[in-house]
């Protein structure tokens, strides 16, 4: 598995966005509107002079179907990559109490992929910068370990749906005399 906390390499938002964009036939100017933005920050955003804030990037996943982590981390100029992305990324929450789950556990590894991704970019920021005033160096110890809490959390998340998978998963079954288990 690559370690995108410690690898600065595969960060691909720029031509992402360019190409989502074409594959929609939309311009600068259409898909800012949708957006929210102006034409030039969606052309800063494709020449990669200038990275879209969090909010804006969660705007650009849902308006394109697919997550953060594939946004930035996927080329998704190729056929198959953009297809894998907007097949594992669900709007809406599937029918049947297990298939929630499903949805709820993606999410939760997407949401846990967007923060990795996140702390990618501040150890790349933070890297480039030589000595940081102390305000700044108390802000780089507070997003650390908010960094830590929020990864725990979802790890936290996740081993409790595995759990809840575990212990439910005979309710989809039926029950000796023929009926079901209740959803």
């Amino acid at each position: 598995m690559m370690d995108f906390l410690n690898n600065d390499s595969g960060f691909c938002l720029a031509e992402n966005l360019r190409s989502l964009r074409r594959r929609m036939k939309w311009s600068q100017e259409e898909l800012a509107d949708r957006i929210g933005l102006n034409r030039g920050n969606i052309a800063s955003y494709e020449n990669g002079t200038a990275e879209p804030k969090i909010c804006n990037l969660v705007k650009f996943a849902h308006l394109f179907n697919i997550s953060i982590f594939d946004l930035t981390h996927s080329n998704l100029n190729l056929e198959t990559s953009y297809n894998q992305a907007t097949q594992h990324h669900q709007n809406g929450l599937p029918p049947s109490s297990m298939d929630a789950l499903g949805h709820f556990e993606r999410e939760a590894e997407d949401y846990q992929q967007a923060i990795r991704g996140l702390q990618c970019l501040f150890r790349l920021k933070a890297k480039n910068s030589t000595e940081l005033p102390e305000d700044v160096q108390h802000l780089k110890e507070q997003f650390e370990q908010l960094y830590g809490v929020s990864d725990q959390l979802l790890k936290s998340h996740l081993e409790l749906i595995a759990i809840i998978k575990e212990k439910c998963g005979d309710r989809n079954q039926s029950k000796p005399d023929g009926e079901s288990y209740p959803a």
